[in-house]
């Protein structure tokens, strides 16, 4: 009697794993379901971007490769528009850019424009409104060259020296002894900014699609952003005297058009904002390139 109450007992315990072992495969395999579903659902519908949800507050010119594109710069062209104007059409300012040394075949297959570091240069012409005692610089670029002066842009002010012989006001993003400085000059006081490393410059910028953000504050800081994340500061509390009747270029950051100082790599897009963008700014318009420009 007693042993037949055991195997009845034995026989209640073995049912009752078997069903719960039989419930949570169940439920196991419910979920993977459900959750295969909402990843489904969720990636069919994640937003895409466009140039409209860039930050507009304070955007002052913006030439982007992607629209660029839409627009047919497969063809000879000398101009790249400024779509800032379609972004804000309150602003007063050129429509469109001159690209200079450059050829049909510059444009690349995923919508940047390639700079071969000897004479391409975008002449933007007179941007002294932007250049206020706050403003930012957002490009998005594949870095090739690292040598000595070849710089990303800059507003140029007399023909022997970085901006005149006498260091008047002005902004510098160039290489330098295998680093990248990034500042501006003052008259009367030197230059200030930040002087990235050549590692940062390898794990951040060289042969990488990436997303660069500058942040002049003058008489305050130097900034840098890249892919979203601050990698270096600097307090600057040296004044900022724009010249009257300077023009800013972009791929080059010396006056002298003798000079070996030309960016080489590749642009997809460039922004100028009349303002400091915040942390959360700058987050929102890196996670538009990100996806429209396909970062790593």
């Amino acid at each position: 009697m007693v042993n037949n109450m055991r195997r009845k007992r034995r026989r209640q315990k073995k049912t009752i794993i078997i069903l719960s072992l039989s419930l949570l495969m169940v439920i196991t395999v419910g979920y993977a379901a459900f959750s295969t579903n909402l990843s489904i659902t969720a990636k069919g519908n994640i937003k895409k971007f466009t140039i409209e949800d860039y930050v507009k507050d304070g955007l002052f010119a913006f030439y982007d490769g992607i629209e660029n594109t839409a627009n047919g710069h497969g063809a000879p062209t000398d101009t790249w528009y400024n779509k800032a104007l379609d972004l804000n059409p309150s602003l007063a300012t050129q429509a469109q850019s001159t690209l200079t040394n450059f050829t049909a075949s510059s444009w690349t297959n995923d919508n940047g424009l390639l700079f071969n570091g000897i004479d391409d240069v975008v002449d933007t012409g007179y941007m002294q409104e932007a250049l206020g005692q706050q403003i930012t610089f957002e490009l998005v670029i594949t870095n090739k060259n690292t040598e000595n002066y070849h710089g990303y842009f800059g507003e140029h002010f007399g023909p022997d020296d970085i901006f005149t012989t006498n260091h008047n006001s002005g902004i510098e993003i160039q290489y330098h002894s295998e680093t990248l400085r990034i500042g501006y000059w003052s008259s009367g006081d030197g230059w200030c900014g930040v002087t990235l490393s050549p590692e940062t410059i390898r794990n951040n910028l060289t042969n990488k699609k990436s997303d660069m953000v500058i942040v002049f504050e003058f008489q305050k800081s130097v900034t840098v952003y890249i892919n979203g994340t601050q990698i270096a500061a600097k307090n600057c509390p040296y004044t900022f005297n724009p010249a009257t009747e300077s023009n800013f270029m972009i791929g080059r950051s010396h006056p002298s058009p003798n000079s070996n100082r030309y960016f080489e790599g590749t642009m997809y897009n460039f922004m100028v904002y009349k303002k400091a963008l915040t942390e959360e700014e700058i987050m929102q318009n890196y996670k538009v390139n990100k996806q429209r420009y396909d970062l790593e």
